[in-house]
């Protein structure tokens, strides 16, 4: 439970109090309990003196046994004492007989006889009492009638002294002083209370709720403070404070929400790094997408954290240059995401100055698709090569050898052909996709800005919601092109099946649906997410869609399902794909998924029987399973199901 200001004052300065008057209660206590113990030591010690020297006057003058007992028993009637005992030593006992009350009785009164004063504080009865053992030795005087050596114990005196009388008296001290200390506590503490909350608590509460009402988004509150001291000093600076943060906030909200839009809107990643400490401080949501980090764990990041090795030495070489002339490029390097995958950008960095500190503004442009697509290239003519070579050997066994190869061969220039046809085609549809990015932001801006402007109720701010709508519809249509259009380097993440198959039937509608086919879906809205590349898996969806409306030359339907399936302690997200073409043939089931076999008439360039190939791979890749019915019951033709296991987090 939180406590409030005066509540915890309340609290501390009850604390000082009790503990100051509880320790002067413990060394009271205590004095008071030494100061009694050398009361009671000094009583009996002067006690035991004066039995011992009326004991050896009347041995002087002649007394025996029965005189010591008599003045023995008088010094037992003065008040306090609880007893005097006088034991005899070997050397009185040995000349003149042991009595049963002359011999010691505890461990004290026998460490007395061997010649030691013993002090001791003992409770007989609840109280406490001051006990004292004092040995008596012969001297030359005592010769005369007693047989021994000078120096040599005679006896002892064993004296108790009651110490009750005196714990009373104390005891009456410890509760006036409890008392009046309990009074001035209590009426010392609330006059101090009643001050500070007058004089310090109540001004401190008002500025607090002004303060609470700046947080609120209240400038023009204010606080009245006449204290004449250093509070009202304080009031008159917050209320100035308020009267600046009134001023500069309207400034600082049109200036930011000009700059915040053309950055957050931008394709590209920016980031801005402190020169100073060579970390980066702030990011745009680009920049977040590209690296695959949260806000938080990208701030105070530094480079060699996020480009890779290879990159980091020509990077510094390039950071000398930026800072030397103000500004220049990179035009390749390699940042690593989180997941440890790289992807290759440019880099066009600014040296910025704001508030008095030096910031490296950097822009990194993604060129993983002009990447991609020249490795891809050069993949195919490597393929190419290969597959010539191969065809060359087996020229020499047989003709028909030669001429199953002449046309394999044709098929892969066809295929090359094709990819680089599709290379240019995605390298330009995403060249095109980047450059709508910038105008799309643009309109979305302005139509922002008008709709701030113009009145609900007038007839034009239909007209731009209409305009938001579309451009930011436009927005989603060219990131899921550019998620289709750039090839796989490593870039996974999580997402939602029923997605992707939406945007595979939103951006390639019109190469799926013709007058003469109806595409039917039943998607579960439950689904859980699964993992990998979303530019893979419409790529390989897209294979299996087309391939079921191929199979129905006069038309028909396409059933489109998704659901979850339990296999063994895994669990798969499946999308169910059926159409009401005639099926596929038992006798060529097991070679669908053969490259380049195909059932289709040649001739376009289009069917060389790469498709289902692909789309298998694809799903391989991803830890998943492509299963396949020849007929789907009465009605349907094929069935393939395509399952993709659940992302571990969404299980």
């Amino acid at each position: 439970m939180r406590l409030r200001l005066l509540q915890r004052f309340n609290l501390l300065l009850g604390g000082i109090f009790f503990l100051g008057i509880i320790t002067l209660i413990y060394f009271d206590a205590t004095s008071s309990a030494r100061l009694l113990e050398e009361i009671g030591f000094s009583e009996a010690e002067q006690l035991a003196k004066a039995v011992s020297h009326q004991i050896t006057s009347s041995m002087k003058l002649g007394g025996g046994r029965s005189d010591s007992r008599e003045i023995i028993a008088r010094f037992r009637e003065i008040e306090g004492v609880d007893y005097i005992r006088v034991i005899h030593g070997e050397v009185v006992s040995v000349q003149y007989g042991v009595e049963e009350d002359e011999l010691p009785k505890d461990e004290m009164e026998r460490r007395g006889l061997e010649g030691r004063e013993i002090k001791a504080i003992e409770k007989p009865g609840g109280y406490r009492a001051a006990r004292f053992v004092m040995p008596v030795f012969l001297r030359m005087e005592c010769l005369k009638c007693h047989v021994g050596e000078p120096g040599m114990v005679s006896g002892v005196i064993s004296i108790s002294i009651s110490l009750k009388k005196y714990e009373d008296m104390m005891s009456g001290h410890m509760r006036n002083f409890i008392l009046w200390g309990g009074g001035i506590f209590l009426s010392t503490a609330v006059a101090i209370i009643l001050t500070v909350q007058r004089r310090l608590l109540e001004p401190i509460a008002r500025l607090k709720d002004g303060i609470e009402s700046l947080s609120r988004g209240d400038l023009s509150k204010r606080v009245d403070l006449k204290s004449d001291d250093e509070l009202q000093d304080l009031g008159d600076a917050f209320n100035q404070m308020g009267e600046s943060l009134f001023t500069a906030t309207g400034k600082l909200k049109e200036l930011g929400d000009r700059h915040s839009k053309l950055v957050e809107m931008a394709a590209d990643a920016i980031v801005l790094k402190e020169m100073e400490t060579g970390r980066y401080m702030d990011c745009n949501p680009a920049a977040l997408t590209l690296t695959g980090y949260l806000r938080g764990e990208f701030v105070g990041m530094a480079p060699s954290d996020i480009y890779q090795p290879l990159s980091l030495g020509e990077y510094d070489m390039a950071l000398k240059r930026w800072v030397h002339d103000g500004k220049g490029y990179l035009h390749d390097a390699e940042v690593r995401r989180k997941d440890g995958a790289s992807v290759p950008v440019e880099v066009a960095a600014s040296v910025l100055e704001i508030g008095g500190k030096r910031y490296m503004q950097e822009i990194w442009r993604d060129i993983s698709e002009r990447k991609a697509y020249e490795e891809m290239s050069r993949k195919y003519i490597l393929e190419l090569e290969k597959t010539v070579d191969e065809r060359t050997a087996d020229l020499n066994r047989s003709l028909k050898d030669l001429e199953d190869a002449y046309g394999k061969l044709k098929d892969s220039e066809k295929k090359l052909i094709e990819s680089a046809k599709l290379v240019s085609l995605g390298e330009m549809g995403a060249g095109i996709a980047h450059e709508l990015n910038s105008p799309i932001a643009g309109i979305l801006s302005i139509a922002e800005v008008l709709l701030g402007r113009i009145p609900g109720e007038d007839r034009n701010h239909v007209l731009l919601e209409k305009i938001k709508d579309a451009a930011v519809r436009s927005k989603y249509i060219i990131l899921d092109m550019l998620a289709y259009a750039r090839p796989f380097k490593g870039e996974l993440s999580p997402f939602f099946l029923n997605e992707t198959i939406k945007a595979t039937l939103t951006i390639f509608v019109s190469e799926i649906k013709t007058g003469s086919i109806e595409i039917i879906e039943d998607l579960d809205p439950e689904l859980p997410k699964i993992y990998g590349n979303k530019g893979q898996i419409m790529e390989a969806l897209l294979n299996i869609i087309k391939n079921a409306r191929d199979a129905m030359k006069e038309g028909g339907r396409i059933y489109i399902s998704t659901g979850t399936e339990k296999a063994g302690e895994r669990t798969y997200a499946f999308a169910e794909i059926k159409d009401t073409g005639p099926g596929i043939p038992v006798e060529i089931m097991d070679r669908i998924f053969d490259p380049f076999f195909s059932t289709k008439e040649k001739g376009g360039g289009l069917n060389i029987g790469l498709g289902l190939s692909i789309a298998d791979s694809i799903v391989k890749g991803h830890g998943g399973k492509i299963e396949v019915k020849g007929k789907g019951g009465p009605g349907f033709g094929a069935v393939l199901r395509v399952l993709l296991p659940v992302h571990e987090e969404h299980a």
